[in-house]
């Protein structure tokens, strides 16, 4: 008995071995025998009930449940994808089965939760759209067109009521409620294009806030699925865990999927090459542990005498990826990279240099801003013009920028700008390909483990 209406027994008054009964389906396999000439025949799931293994060969409904019939597994045959049937499986039954609940019920109101979802910063829209049955782009996409469209219409149904000296304030708030508005529409567009997940300016400015609050208690916790950007370099930088078998294999745990480590692949290590056998991953409190083995791919040579791959072995192979694109993009746009956050800027130039390679970018990026403030201050005032006293905000905003670029510069760091937060980072090749890879594929890996596939 794993949980009430949930219990298995291996002396079924029937002719199979076994029985597991269950309240609802379970992610069980039933056997497929083929068709001959047409269809292989495939294995039923691997099913450990004690010490004895079982493999599911049919699949009963009735009023009170399912019931899956087992047999004895044969002999021979490779056991692949064993379900160990007891309480932490049906826990893990259970929960989805209410999460899936909790999706039929919310389902009628996406039309509501997408545009608010969307809103989020990136980690908080994935976890939300996880737990409420969304995709997060999408409701990018949504918040995003509502967002331009909100604004537009508010400027409309205003000005068309307003009196004189608010149709003079409106006026004078157009030209911010225009860049809402486009901004609205870029994170629309990176979302279609791109499938990048952001969210609106000033509820991400709000968040920020609280969260850097709530960091200084207790920092939050990269390891939690879903996979956000944040937590993604966080885990690269992140050692695997390995462990040394007796014949001399290695055994890599992590907390991202290998991608390049698929069967057959191998991995260098000094001038031996190790062989790689992915594992089953497993689903350990909200977090998912990929697990690989290695074989020293020798000849007569023991095994036992090798020196594994190191424990960063595969991050130094995305970062290797990582480094090709950047010197792709730094070509031609060093000056755009100087103007990133400094996390990005150290993937981009610490292997270049550090700060010291993107000294000149920086200068050149603060120079601009001069120019371009000198030439807006240079302009005469005109009365009732709607976006000169905007152009001196935005002016003396890249005056203030440059001086404080110019001192970072000159004392060694990073200088990145204070509006690095309107620049599209995420969507830039070297930030957004590996990110997106592993995303992909940790949620398909989630997915699959909780029987949805």
């Amino acid at each position: 008995m794993a949980a009430e209406g949930e219990w298995a027994v291996l002396t079924p008054d029937g002719p199979r071995a076994a029985e597991i009964r269950s309240r609802g389906y379970l992610p069980l396999r039933v056997r497929d025998p083929g068709e001959p000439y047409r269809r292989p025949a495939f294995p039923g799931t691997s099913v450990l009930l004690g010490e004895q293994t079982f493999e599911v060969v049919a699949e009963r409904s009735s009023a009170e449940g399912v019931v899956y019939l087992l047999e004895a597994w044969p002999e021979g045959e490779v056991a692949r994808h064993r379900v160990a049937y007891g309480v932490p499986f049906v826990r893990a039954v259970l929960a989805e089965r209410e999460r899936d609940a909790t999706h039929a019920r919310l389902r009628p109101y996406r039309f509501v939760l997408y545009p608010l979802v969307g809103l989020l910063p990136e980690a908080e829209q994935e976890r939300w759209s996880d737990r409420l049955g969304l995709y997060a782009v999408r409701a990018t996409i949504v918040s995003g067109l509502c967002e331009a469209g909100l604004y537009l219409l508010l400027v409309w149904a205003i000005s068309r009521g307003a009196d004189a000296g608010l149709r003079v304030a409106i006026v004078l708030l157009a030209p911010p409620l225009a860049l809402f508005a486009l901004l609205g529409l870029s994170r629309a567009f990176t979302a279609a294009a791109f499938r990048e997940t952001s969210g609106q300016l000033l509820v991400e400015l709000a968040l920020d806030a609280v969260r850097s609050l709530r960091d200084a208690v207790a920092p939050a916790d990269s390891t939690l699925v879903p996979l956000t950007r944040a937590a993604f370099w966080s885990r690269l930088a992140t050692p695997d865990r390995v462990t040394r078998d007796p014949d001399g294999s290695c055994t890599f745990q992590g907390l991202l999927p290998h991608l390049h480590w698929r069967a057959g692949h191998n991995v260098r290590a000094g001038d031996d090459y190790w062989r790689v056998e992915p594992l089953d991953p497993v689903l350990d409190r909200k977090r998912i542990v990929y697990s690989y083995r290695l074989s020293p791919a020798t000849g007569d040579e023991p095994a036992t005498g090798l020196a594994p791959p190191g424990t960063l072995a595969y991050a130094e192979e995305v970062l290797a990826g990582v480094r090709r694109e950047w010197d792709d993009l730094l070509t031609g746009f060093s000056w755009l990279a100087s103007l990133l956050p400094e996390d990005v800027q150290r993937r981009a130039f610490g292997p270049r240099g550090g700060p010291a390679a993107v000294l000149w970018p920086t200068l050149v990026t603060a120079v601009a801003g001069f120019v371009f403030a000198a030439y807006v201050f240079a302009q005469p005032t005109v009365s009732g013009d709607p976006i000169g006293p905007w152009l001196r905000v935005l002016g003396a905003a890249l005056v203030v920028d440059g001086v404080v670029r110019i001192g970072r510069a000159r004392r060694g760091a990073y200088a990145p700008s204070i509006f690095s937060f309107a620049l599209p980072s995420g969507s830039l090749r070297p930030e957004r390909v590996a990110y997106q890879a592993h995303r992909d594929a940790e949620r398909a890996t989630l997915l699959r483990l909780r029987g949805r596939s």
